[in-house]
């Protein structure tokens, strides 16, 4: 059997990524490997087009986003009207030849921001200085960091439960080969490596110049952001709220207010609107390659589109009267009865233009997260001066029109739910805090109502496909 790298694949198509809505400038595709990174010019469009596959239909374009809360109980199929889709993930029906398809395209954006980061040296000139070749490096740690981080907590057991087992290779220079996988904990310090040094050589103030959205591309706020998240799923409560601290004090955000946040507007269309809460999000265009089109998020949760996914009464029965937060969805009719159908779908993904498909900027990090981490962090042993997470928490809810709540770890990880639903984030909320999954209204495979934890489950089965062609590669357990 030919034995082909995970990775094998990406680096021959180095710089194929299309960023025709992203760049004022359309990078040359036809170059090879050693044109394309031999100089700044081409280094730099590698790194651009090495952001393109995060809109991919397994990633933040669509599936990774939703199945993160159809696999918890935030979603619901809505088998009525539905196109059939997402099965998969509402049962938990995972196998090796039916599996999140995150794995090939993050493994294609560490093949190709290592390319990057091993071809910077010796590329200085009159116009190009060290710090700019440090910021392009700082990019393409973060890409890595973050493509890591998601590959370990969708293929593998959680850090804090299970720091030692199997998560992920850890490949820092691409080329053919058979990479093992290295523990949970390996891949974890490796993420937090590459952040640390990201930060410590952005250039502050840094922006990615050309680009249509540059809130689509890394600054030093967005790897510190990213690093709170992190350091919140290592246990790390310290350091989790040192970095949230950073970014809430950067003065660069400020909170939605309940009318912005109510305001279909204000997502997908205008996500990242200067001095408001997106600190990251993926860029949606229709000329973009990696565009899920009728598979894009919007879709997937629109009556009027595929509308397979939508939310679950466990999540809508959480936000009280008055709460903008529980206003965020719309319902339907059906246009033979005339009766409204049982189902409500968020808002959050309205879509930017009206032709269809539609697309959407998908918001990633925003700073209400950076509050929440704070605020978690505190009530398990953090402290920072002058904050409490009483405080906290109230800058969410008072931005919300919800009620003041006392901080505690079930009342933040409530919080968490119900300002963060339909973002990615309750299924690993649930892992990392060792909690399963408990569902009502449901009504997928009756055994797949309840998912205990711990369970073979939350590690979820490498692809088939690559455990055929890597001998060094071993399937998760139970599958």
């Amino acid at each position: 059997m030919k034995k082909i790298a995970i990775y094998s694949l990406a680096v021959l198509s180095l710089g194929l990524a299309s960023c025709s809505d992203f760049l004022t400038e359309e990078p040359q595709t036809s170059q090879s490997n050693e044109l394309t990174l031999g100089d700044y010019d081409g280094l730099n469009k590698a790194t651009l087009g090495a952001y393109a596959p995060l809109y991919a239909y397994s990633w933040y374009g669509s599936s990774f986003v939703l199945g993160a809360d159809l696999r918890a109980g935030n979603a619901r199929r809505a088998t009525l009207m539905g196109s059939g889709r997402y099965v998969m993930e509402y049962n938990w029906t995972y196998n090796e030849s039916a599996t999140s398809g995150l794995w090939s395209y993050a493994y294609y954006v560490i093949s190709a921001v290592n390319n990057v980061i091993n071809n910077l040296e010796g590329k200085e000139s009159t116009e190009v200085t060290a710090q700019d070749l440090n910021n392009l490096k700082a990019e393409c740690l973060f890409l890595r960091a973050l493509s890591y981080f998601d590959l370990l907590r969708t293929y593998a057991q959680p850090y804090t439960h299970a720091p030692n087992s199997l998560g992920v290779p850890v490949v820092l220079v691409s080329e053919v080969g058979s990479p093992a996988r290295h523990t949970v904990a390996e891949g974890f310090d490796q993420v937090v490596k590459d952040l640390i040094e990201a930060e410590s050589i952005m250039e502050d103030g840094y922006e990615r110049a050309g680009v249509t959205d540059v809130y689509a591309t890394v600054r030093k706020e967005v790897i510190q952001a990213l690093l709170s998240r992190v350091y919140l799923y290592m246990g790390e409560w310290q350091k989790a709220a040192d970095y949230a601290t950073k970014v809430i004090n950067c003065g660069k955000y400020t909170m939605f207010t309940a009318e912005e946040f109510g305001n279909p507007d204000t997502w997908g269309v205008n996500t990242a609107t200067e001095g408001k809460e997106v600190i990251f999000e993926v860029y949606g265009a229709v000329s973009e390659e990696y565009n899920p089109y009728w598979e894009e998020i919007s879709d997937m949760v629109d009556p009027e589109g595929y509308a397979d996914v939508a939310a679950s009464q466990d999540l809508i029965s959480l936000y009280a009267a008055g709460d903008v937060r529980g206003l965020m969805f719309q319902g339907a009719v059906n246009p033979d009865s005339g009766e409204p159908y049982p189902y409500q779908w968020t808002l959050k993904y309205p879509g930017k233009q009206t032709s269809r498909p539609t697309t959407n900027n998908i918001p990633v990090i925003r700073l209400s997260e950076m509050y929440l981490n704070r605020a978690e962090a505190i009530v398990r042993g953090a402290s920072i001066s002058g904050v409490t997470a009483d405080a906290d928490l109230k800058v969410i809810t008072s931005n919300r029109g919800a009620a003041d709540v006392t901080a505690t770890v079930n009342s933040v990880l409530l919080e968490r739910r119900k300002e963060l639903a339909f973002e990615g984030h309750y299924v690993y909320d649930l892992a990392r805090t060792g909690n399963p999954v408990k569902r009502v209204d449901y009504d997928g495979t009756e055994s797949a109502r309840n998912i205990d934890f711990p369970s073979y489950k939350w590690a979820l089965p490498i692809p088939k496909s690559e455990v055929e062609c890597n001998p060094n590669m071993v399937q998760n357990e139970g599958y």
